[in-house]
């Protein structure tokens, strides 16, 4: 009977770690866009120092 505690909890762990990376996964791509506007930001921000 002990085994199958370490196996519920492990089993359990697992399920976890699983759901977490597929948040995660999930956030990709929106923090990618946020990205991608923010180096937008940065170097329209760097060509007007220079103009100036």
């Amino acid at each position: 009977m002990e085994a199958a505690g370490w196996v519920t909890a492990a089993l359990a762990g697992i399920a976890g770690v699983v759901s977490l990376l597929g948040y995660l996964f999930d956030q990709v791509p929106p923090l990618s866009q946020k990205a991608i506007r923010a180096v937008r930001s940065l170097r329209a921000l760097r060509e007007e120092v220079k103009r100036k």
